[in-house]
C-alpha cells in the first residue's frame, strides 16, 4: 500500500462542486488531504488548500501566547493580590508579551512546516490546466486503489482526467487531452 496524489480535472466548476460533495457523502477512498487548483481568466493560478499562512500562524500564536500569560501572570505571580493598579500593568504587560512571542512562535512554526503539497507539482499540473477546468488534487493512502476507485465513480461527473501526479507533475507523460 503505497501513498500518493492523484489529480483529478473536471470540465465545470459545478462538475467538480457535486463530486466534491459526493466524496464528502460516500467515503469510497481514505482522504489525507485534498486541494482544489483553477486557473482564473487572467491565467493566474489559484489554489485553495489546508495550508497555514505565516499571518495565521502568528495571529493564532499572538492569541494563545496572550492568553496563556495573562492567565499565568494570575496564577503565578498572584498579580491580584497587588495593591492599586498592579494588577492592571503586571496582567497587561504579561499579556503583551505573551502576545509578542507567541505571534513570533506561529509565524516561524507555521513558515517551517509545510502542510501542501511541492510547489513544483502544482506549478506543472497548473501550467497543463486550462480556464474553466479546475483540478481536484488529492493525497490518499493507497493510490493503486485510489485510482480505480475514483475512475469508477467519478465518470458520473465527466471527469476530463483521473491520474497520478508524480514529482514532476502528471505521471507517464499523461495530459488533459488523454481519457482516462
Amino acid at each position: 500500500m503505497t501513498s500518493g496524489v492523484i489529480v483529478v480535472i473536471f470540465p465545470t466548476r459545478r462538475a467538480l462542486t457535486r463530486a466534491i460533495e459526493y466524496l464528502k457523502d460516500n467515503p469510497i477512498v481514505d482522504i489525507k488531504r485534498a486541494a482544489v487548483v483553477a486557473k482564473a481568466q487572467s491565467g493566474e493560478t489559484v489554489i485553495l488548500d489546508d495550508d497555514i499562512s505565516p499571518d495565521e500562524g502568528g495571529i493564532a500564536g499572538g492569541a494563545l501566547g496572550s492568553a496563556l500569560a495573562a492567565i499565568g501572570s494570575i496564577v503565578q505571580f498572584s498579580a491580584l493580590a497587588l495593591p492599586g493598579v498592579g494588577p492592571i500593568i503586571v496582567i497587561g504587560g504579561a499579556a503583551v508579551m505573551g502576545g509578542l512571542l507567541g505571534n513570533f512562535t506561529g509565524r516561524f512554526a507555521a513558515t517551517l512546516l509545510d502542510f501542501g503539497y511541492k510547489n513544483d507539482q502544482i506549478a506543472t499540473l497548473s501550467e497543463q490546466l486550462e480556464e474553466g477546468h479546475p483540478a481536484l488534487v488529492l493525497n490518499v493512502d493507497d493510490i493503486e486503489v485510489g485510482l480505480a476507485t475514483l475512475r469508477q465513480h467519478l465518470r458520473r461527473f465527466r471527469a476530463e482526467l483521473i491520474a497520478p501526479l508524480g514529482k514532476d507533475g502528471l505521471e507517464k507523460g499523461d495530459t488533459l487531452a488523454d481519457q482516462s
